[in-house]
C-alpha cells in the first residue's frame, strides 16, 4: 500500500501542464457613449410647452370661481410672490380639498409666470412682482392681500378696501398711479419679514 502511494506521488510530479497559448489573447472592446442634456422642468417635445401652458390657463379658468369662494371665506390670500397663501385651513376633508386647490393653483401660476419670464426675457422675481400688483389691485373689499411693510424687505397682511382704479396720467409719458391698496379702518396689519420673491 505504501509502495503504491509512493509510486503515484512520483508519477504526479512528472506530469506537465502547458498554460501557454500559441497566440496572445486579444480583447476587442468597442464602447458607445451617448450624451443627453437633461432639462428637468421643460417638456421634451417643442410643442409640449405650449400645450402645458394652454392646459394651465384652462385649469385656472375652471378653478376661478372656487378660488374666489376661498377668498370670500378668508381662507386664502394673495402674497407678494403672486401666489395664493393658505391663511386658514378648515378642518376635515374640506380642509384637505382647500389645500389641494391652493397647491394646484400655485403650480399653474408658477408655470405661467415662468413662461412669461422666459418669453419676455425678464427675471422671474419681476414677473412675480407684476402679478402681485395686478392681483392686489383687483382684490375685492375684505380680501386678504400682502403689501410692503414698514421696514425694508418686509411685508404685512391687510384686508383690501376694494379694487383700485388707475388714475389718469397727468402728463404724457407719465405712468398711471396704481399704488398699494390702503388698509381699511378695521384691518389689522400683520408684519412678515423676509426677502423679496426673487428666486
Amino acid at each position: 500500500m505504501g509502495l503504491l502511494a509512493a509510486a503515484s506521488l512520483t508519477s504526479c510530479s512528472n506530469f506537465k501542464v502547458d498554460v501557454n497559448s500559441p497566440e496572445p489573447i486579444k480583447v476587442d472592446v468597442s464602447m458607445r457613449l451617448d450624451v443627453y442634456q437633461y432639462k428637468g422642468d421643460e417638456p421634451g417635445k417643442p410643442d409640449a410647452a405650449l400645450v402645458s401652458y394652454e392646459e394651465a390657463v384652462e385649469r385656472q379658468r375652471n378653478r376661478m370661481a372656487e378660488i374666489q369662494r376661498l377668498k370670500d371665506n378668508r381662507f386664502v390670500a394673495e402674497d407678494h410672490r403672486g401666489m395664493l397663501h393658505l391663511r386658514q385651513k378648515p378642518a376635515g376633508d374640506w380642509g384637505e380639498y382647500v389645500e389641494r386647490t391652493v397647491n394646484a393653483e400655485n403650480e399653474d401660476r408658477t408655470l405661467l409666470m415662468r413662461k412669461v419670464a422666459k418669453d419676455s426675457n425678464k427675471p422671474l422675481h419681476e414677473v412675480q412682482a407684476e402679478q402681485w400688483k395686478l392681483r392686489t389691485d383687483k382684490a375685492y373689499q375684505g380680501e386678504w392681500i400682502e403689501v410692503p411693510g414698514d421696514k425694508p424687505n418686509s411685508f404685512k397682511w391687510i384686508q383690501s378696501d376694494g379694487p383700485r382704479v388707475k388714475k389718469t396720467a397727468s402728463a404724457p409719458g407719465t405712468v398711471p398711479d396704481a399704488g398699494t391698496p390702503a388698509p381699511t379702518a378695521d384691518a389689522k396689519p400683520t408684519e412678515t419679514g423676509g426677502a423679496t420673491g426673487a428666486e
